[in-house]
């Protein structure tokens, strides 16, 4: 079983990894850490669409031997590996955001048309632009301690309050029904409510998230997390043994958990 990506030529015949990605009965290997970071609305769309699908964590990530990281197409995390039914080919998928938009289409979290799946993709591409100038901006900025507390000002006073906002105002034209776009979990949903749970981990950012400035955030939120297949995949052993960030204190590993092999997932993403 060997994993393929990219083609080996730009007119290279794509038709049979196609095939393994449109399939119905395909099953799935995600690569990522042992925490939930990017990952919240990709778990939650697998959970959606009742996948069949294995967590793999990296046997050595920060090891100088580099084997993990260039067994994957960009030498980053996560990685998305779709297996056929029989097992004989491995399609692997790159990039947290292209994982998203496979796995929302394949289960139907983007619409009912390209309209709607315009709007989806617009509100979500909003939603995961600010959390990525988050993390860039303040999260992960090497910078003065002034200069990053400017820049946490900047967003509780300025971006944060900007984007509840603007998108209070889309949810109030989509009669506050707890959904972005008709009466259905979309993609759009799952990203904002994985902002919102962010945000709701620092103190001071989660007072920009209440039921007087953001109900119709607050209502998307809680009703995905009211969903009985969220609240299956929140139940399970996997969930809970999964740390809320890499600086968290790490958990007892889930049984069903497997290791990379490092080898492009010529196993289909499973160590022995």
């Amino acid at each position: 079983m060997v994993a393929t990506y990219p083609p080996t030529c730009n007119n290279a015949d794509t038709s049979a990894q196609a095939v393994v990605l449109d399939a119905s009965d395909s099953t799935f290997s995600l690569l990522y850490f042992d925490s939930i970071g990017v990952l919240g609305p990709t778990r939650n769309l697998l959970a959606l669409g009742k996948a069949q699908w294995t967590q793999l964590y990296p046997q050595d990530w920060e090891n100088s031997d580099n084997l993990d990281k260039h067994s994957t197409p960009f030498e980053v995390m996560p990685v998305l590996y779709v297996h056929s039914k029989d097992g004989s080919q491995t399609v692997a998928i790159a990039e947290s955001k292209t994982i998203e938009l496979y796995l929302a289409k394949k289960f139907n979290c983007l619409g009912k048309n390209s309209y709607e799946e315009a709007l989806i993709s617009a509100f979500t591409s909003s939603t995961a632009s600010l959390l990525d100038d988050f993390m860039s901006s303040v999260i992960n900025l090497k910078a003065s301690p002034e200069v990053k507390q400017e820049q946490v000002n900047h967003f509780l006073t300025v971006k944060i309050p900007n984007w509840v906002r603007i998108h209070e105002q889309h949810l109030r034209a989509n009669q506050s029904n707890g959904h972005y776009v008709g009466d259905t979990i979309t993609l759009a949903d799952l990203r904002a409510a994985a902002l919102i749970e962010v945000i709701q981990r620092f103190p001071h950012a989660a007072q920009c998230i209440t039921p007087e400035t953001a109900p119709g955030l607050l209502k998307v939120k809680e009703t995905i997390n009211h969903h009985p297949k969220i609240i299956e995949w929140r139940n399970s052993e996997l969930f809970k043994s999964l740390r809320s960030s890499r600086l968290s204190p790490q958990q007892p590993k889930a049984s069903e958990v497997k290791l990379n092999d490092r080898e492009g997932n010529k196993t289909g993403g499973l160590a022995a």
